[in-house]
């Protein structure tokens, strides 16, 4: 099973955006500080935090190993901050993206209700790459 870094959660959810008619205004490139994907349409403008699933820092002791629950949590923590800083801003919707993990999955899930009843999208990235959202836009929502 291949382990999705920030890098490729990134390039598959702006893969995902432009074919669903976003044009991609800008993307964090590795290391790079900063909001990692900002996108618009129609007017509506959309900035995205994404998370990887694995260190992909070659400095690390922790370099290519999954992300442990501890560092999960800092992660999904994070992501969610800079979503409520956007709505809290009110110029932009708010979207967050990880990786497809059952800890990802019940991290974002503790908090699902919130995130849905504040607007912000949640981008799920399968290590194919398909990409499947919750929130606004989606289709159904994933549990």
């Amino acid at each position: 099973m291949a382990v999705l870094t920030e890098d490729a959660v990134i390039g598959y959810v702006c893969d995902y955006l432009a074919a669903q008619g976003w044009e991609i205004v800008s993307r964090a490139m590795p290391a790079q500080h900063g909001t990692d994907i900002v996108a618009v349409r129609g007017g509506i403008r959309l900035e995205a935090e994404a998370k990887g699933a694995r260190s992909s820092k070659a400095h690390t002791a922790r370099y290519g190993q999954p992300f442990n629950t501890a560092q999960v949590k800092v992660h999904v923590g994070e992501a969610v901050l800079k979503a409520l800083r956007v709505v809290a801003a009110g110029q932009a919707r708010a979207a967050i993206a990880f990786p497809v993990t059952p800890r990802n999955r019940a991290e974002v899930t503790a908090v699902q209700p919130a995130l849905a009843s504040l607007g912000i999208t949640v981008f799920w990235v399968a290590d194919d790459g398909t990409v499947t959202q919750d929130g606004p836009g989606s289709s159904k929502p994933h549990a």
